[in-house]
């Protein structure tokens, strides 16, 4: 495993993501603009065949989601790629997130390849529109960030985040209670059902249209979302978040999502909310993917500049686990 590749420059790739898309005083570097909600999860029975981590046990446990559209303006319209962050509020007072997109992959494999990329996009004058001419210039000798590309143009927009299927872009290795180690890769499957539409309709639809849909539908119910992990088979590549799995992996229903109403992050208890996907418990474990290995580094860097200093505000006390009632 590469060693505090956590911390290996994050400080320069969160400067370079500014570059290219701006920084807004604020806002979190990447899907800025988010709004929070509150519910319940509960593990099935099935799950402890995979995992022995707490919040897999089959209890109750509290979660908060924030949803998010893509890129850093908060003030854009929603994308095709829109996010899902959820943190579990465990029984001994610690948490643990759960992040996903709804594409099923990120656009590079390493460190070096997703600064490349950034660097290609930069613009030609500082302040200016990214060089997506430059972009296209480099993708030749960098097909699997071609190939993802590609497939997240060619990917629906969503219609409500009730309709919309997320995936975790990196594997996780599941522990069991015998020791037992499955790689898996985490899904969230809306028990509603995927719908789509052309991204051409939300460009023309009012900025907040995905969140406010959201809050009409918790006014008169809930929206659930079933856990689903995909098990890898031998060969498998486990520390590539630009490339997929063959089609026909085993998946199982390991829990189900629950949201009952919106919250904020006042209500909450954390101004900060930093989803770092790496902050895992006893039961799963990170792969040896370096994009997975360097986000904890990235989102504390961009947690310490919109919030005005490292962990101001982090602290995360049980008496601030959100009312589920």
């Amino acid at each position: 495993m590469t060693q505090h590749s956590q911390h290996r420059l994050a400080g320069e790739m969160i400067a370079k993501i500014h570059a290219v898309l701006g920084k807004h005083d604020g806002y979190r570097t990447l899907h800025a603009d988010g709004r929070f909600y509150r519910g319940i999860f509960q593990a099935l029975p099935a799950a402890a065949a995979y995992s022995r981590a707490i919040h897999l046990r089959g209890d109750a446990i509290p979660i908060t989601v924030r949803f998010s559209k893509g890129g850093g303006d908060p003030l854009a319209h929603f994308s095709a790629t829109v996010g899902m962050a959820t943190r579990f509020y465990l029984p001994d007072g610690r948490v643990t997130n759960l992040v996903m997109l709804s594409q099923k992959l990120f656009v590079a494999r390493s460190i070096d390849q997703f600064i490349a990329l950034v660097d290609a996009a930069a613009p030609l004058a500082p302040g200016g529109p990214p060089n997506f001419d430059g972009l296209k210039a480099i993708l030749p000798d960098h097909p699997n960030a071609a190939a993802v590309l590609k497939m997240r143009a060619e990917s629906p927009a969503p219609v409500s985040f009730a309709h919309t299927a997320f995936h975790a872009v990196h594997a996780f290795n599941l522990v069991n209670a015998k020791g037992k180690v499955t790689p898996v890769r985490f899904h969230w499957e809306p028990v509603a059902g995927v719908q789509g539409q052309a991204v051409e309709n939300l460009a023309a639809a009012d900025i907040s249209i995905l969140f406010n849909e959201l809050d009409l539908r918790l006014a008169t119910g809930t929206v659930a979302f079933d856990l689903v992990i995909e098990l890898a088979e031998p060969g498998d590549i486990l520390d590539d978040a630009t490339h997929l799995w063959p089609e026909g992996r085993t998946r199982v229903v390991i829990g189900r999502l629950t949201l009952k109403s919106r919250t904020s992050e006042d209500e909450i208890g954390d101004p900060v909310m930093n989803h770092d996907p790496s902050m895992l418990v006893d039961g799963i474990e990170a792969t040896d993917d370096p994009i997975l290995q360097i986000r904890r580094g990235v989102y504390e860097a961009s947690a310490a500049l919109r919030s005005g200093g490292w962990r101001r505000g982090s602290a995360i006390a049980s008496a601030s686990e959100p009312n589920n009632s």
